[in-house]
């Protein structure tokens, strides 16, 4: 690492006011580790190095085995101890030299005496009830269990969720610069798309472009024909003439925050009448529920929303059969709209997943039981400054059509001959994402951070049909 820099997002004082703000509401004192570089498969074989989203969000640091201690009542700079990772002149010789104390206590707004060893922290913690968030990796498992730090509860976790979910302008500005990245690696992609060509070669347009903006993937991307596989992410496929390929990127800029985005295009750059039918069905749902997307608005009525639109494109279509607003009701769009409208984005792609359904719900709601709603991430009423995602999608999953179970309530509505058509024809799936931010009822709707990458029918499928 560079000693003069570091990829931090926002000023110092933000940063500061952030523990501030947290240390308020804290009873107890709480350590928030960065983590460390997971095995690929061996000890000094890792992946990259990301540190943990909260440790970021209150200041960190990019140091591997770092790690807040954030004490009730602080002002965001006496009471917050900064344990970072001693220098060493064998790791420096290998990897580089660490930053200096005065850079990282610069960067992160606490004074260099408020820097000390990793070492220091079992006795700084010794003999007191303190709260732990940490990454799942077995070093700070290991660390976690040895100072006998307890997990923290769902009381802790609340004032950093509503920190967090409200975006500032230095978050915002971090998030545009991750969707222009990906918005450049899918036109790539776009353009990389050919009958006779690889999912792989599609997937290899992303990669390169992500790395020449010195940017990772925020997920592992989905480049399929196999667009009813949810999360498949495997590139074996060749691409041939009538298939439809689903790619669904993002990128993670140098200080961590993400964008996420899907398009979906014919191999050969025309969409075949039904496909074409279908793609405008999931661009209004997208649209609609983009458009929705108001302060106070709750999440649910726009996911609902979302599968109104879908079934009266699944009507017109004559894959189904009825009223649209009560097929919704009854929840048919589930055989077709298997998961959830959206999620939150920010420093996680999942934004605070790690949280569960905490960040995701508001208090008191839960999760709907049934198949589809079931997966729906996010049940928040919508504020200025939530980062999200709109995703709708219709999918045509050779699992659900077998499972008589799920099909059986809704045998009345379902025109069969149609879906074993295109089942027959392997007609795999079509989402459109966009990542969208929340704002004030004063402004013309929702900013769609990813607006620059078109949707529209054929402008899609010309950028595809003019390679």
């Amino acid at each position: 690492m560079d000693s003069t820099q570091l990829d931090m997002t926002a000023p110092p004082d933000v940063y500061t006011a952030r523990r501030a703000r947290l240390a308020s509401q804290l009873h107890k004192p709480i350590v928030i580790f960065s983590g460390f570089a997971r095995a690929r498969h061996y000890a000094t074989n890792v992946h990259p190095f990301r540190a943990n989203s909260n440790y970021l969000y209150f200041g960190g640091p990019p140091l591997e085995g770092a790690a807040w201690l954030i004490e009730p009542g602080s002002d965001g700079r006496e009471g917050c101890t900064l344990f970072r990772p001693d220098s060493d002149f064998d790791e420096a010789v290998w990897v580089g030299a660490l930053p200096s104390d005065e850079a990282i206590a610069d960067a992160s707004g606490v004074k260099s005496s408020s820097l000390k060893s990793p070492t220091d922290l079992e006795s700084c913690v010794h003999g007191r009830e303190v709260a732990a968030i940490y990454p799942p990796c077995p070093e700070t498992l290991k660390t976690v269990k040895k100072l006998s730090l307890r997990e923290v509860t769902e009381e802790e976790m609340l004032p950093i969720i509503d920190l967090r979910l409200s975006k500032d302008e230095h978050e915002l500005k971090a998030m545009r610069r991750a969707a222009d990245v990906g918005v450049k690696a899918h036109i790539a992609a776009m353009k990389a798309c050919a009958v006779g060509l690889g999912e792989a070669d599609v997937a290899a347009a992303i990669f390169s472009v992500l790395t020449s903006h010195q940017c990772y993937p925020s997920f592992t991307p989905i480049v399929s024909i196999r667009g009813e596989i949810l999360h498949t992410e495997k590139y074996t496929n060749t691409l041939e003439a009538g298939q439809l390929l689903l790619v669904d990127s993002g990128a993670e800029e140098p200080t961590g925050y993400a964008s996420d985005m899907t398009r979906t295009y014919p191999a050969n750059g025309e969409f075949s009448p039904i496909q074409r039918q279908l793609y405008e069905t999931v661009l209004r749902a997208e649209q609609d529920s983009i458009a929705a997307c108001k302060p106070g608005t709750r999440f649910r009525d726009i996911h609902d929303l979302a599968a109104r639109v879908i079934c009266e494109g699944l009507v017109e279509a004559e894959l189904l059969r009825g009223d649209p607003a009560e097929l919704a009701a009854r929840g048919v769009h589930t055989l077709f709209f298997v998961h959830g409208l959206g999620h939150l984005v920010g420093l996680d792609v999942h934004d605070m997943e790690d949280f569960g359904d905490l960040a995701g719900y508001a208090p008191g709601r839960t999760r709907r039981p049934e198949f589809g709603n079931k997966f729906l991430r996010l049940d928040r009423d919508l504020s200025p400054g939530m980062a999200l995602t709109i995703e709708p999608g219709i999918y045509l999953v050779p699992e659900i059509w077998h499972n008589e179970a799920l099909q059986e309530p809704f045998l009345d509505a379902i025109n069969r001959p149609v879906v074993d058509k295109l089942l027959a024809d392997n007609f795999g799936g079509i989402r459109i994402e966009e990542t969208v931010v929340v704002r004030e009822e004063s402004f013309d709707g929702p900013e769609v951070l990813t607006k620059e990458l078109p949707n529209d029918v054929d402008q899609v499928a010309k950028i595809v049909a003019d390679n």
